[in-house]
């Protein structure tokens, strides 16, 4: 069983491979950058959690994984505009973030890369891939007009055109030497997600 603390009727869950990740992380002497991936990402989550309130959603379970955090709700149906609502409340949280910073107008190299890191947090959840929040707009969206067996096979063909170009971008930067791994590992954890998704 995954090690986990209770805060009230909240469970807060960490996966071994979150660990793993984690110790990756700082033995490659990147502990630097813990705090413009980890705030962003903070923000982001805050976003759902604030829209989930507000929609009167339970939630049960926040769970640390290695490239995710997954917020996992208690019982009870919610609209398509609910569901989309909470999909894009990290996204707008993120966007509100940068913007923030970006008024604030410190002229710093720091205040700069935690805008970026936002702005990319933001992007990367609005790829209409599996359980992205863009997936999951994608989804709703789907199965607002369509049966739910085409809805699924729709909300599957688009999220590998999205990652067709990404994975072919992953591999070219790869082969050129121009990036690291760090891509093309999240464009298979995406394809993995979509492909055993329920």
């Amino acid at each position: 069983m995954p090690p986990h603390l209770w805060i009230g009727n909240l469970k807060i869950s960490f996966s071994f491979w979150f660990f793993v990740v984690v110790a990756a992380f700082l033995q490659l002497g990147m502990d630097v950058m813990v705090p413009y991936v980890v705030l962003p990402i903070l923000v982001h989550e805050g976003g759902h959690l604030l829209a989930m309130r507000l929609y009167g959603v339970k939630v049960r379970e926040i769970a640390f994984t290695p490239f995710s955090v997954n917020i996992r709700r208690g019982p009870g149906e919610i609209s398509d505009t609910g569901e989309i609502v909470i999909s894009l409340a990290g996204v707008c949280a993120n966007l509100l973030a940068a913007l923030g910073l970006y008024l604030l107008r410190f002229q710093s190299m720091r205040v700069i890369l935690m805008i970026g890191s936002h702005l990319a947090v933001a992007l990367f959840n609005l790829l209409p891939v599996g359980d992205l929040d863009g997936g999951e707009v994608c989804g709703c969206v789907c199965r607002r007009y369509f049966s739910p067996r085409m809805a699924y096979g729709i909300s599957k063909t688009v999220s590998f055109l999205a990652l067709t170009p990404l994975f072919a971008l992953a591999i070219l930067l790869l082969l050129r030497g121009l990036g690291n791994i760090s891509l093309f590992l999240a464009c298979v954890y995406l394809a993995a997600t979509v492909i055993f998704r329920e």
